[in-house]
């Protein structure tokens, strides 16, 4: 094999890696989002359970989470 051919038959080997690391980045980005979610809606959980006697100082000790888990549905869209 000449050295124009081995340069080619590299370049075609790497080209197509390419590919499947923009896939994996997409299904990692798409991994870390789901558990930001899963981990917010927790700590929204757990923040509502904690003032589930007092529903004013809930809306306002929790609110912060509901904004949150708005923004990350906006990502999973964005992602899908």
């Amino acid at each position: 094999m000449t050295n124009v051919g081995r340069i080619v038959l590299i370049l075609v080997l790497f080209l197509s890696g390419c590919h499947y690391y923009e896939e994996y980045r997409v299904l990692k980005s798409k991994a870390d989002v789901q558990e930001e979610h899963a981990e917010l809606l927790k700590a929204y959980r757990l923040c509502l359970e904690k003032y589930q006697d007092d529903p004013p100082k809930a809306k306002e000790m929790c609110g912060p989470y509901t904004q949150s888990l708005r923004e990350i549905e906006v990502k999973q869209q964005h992602l899908r």
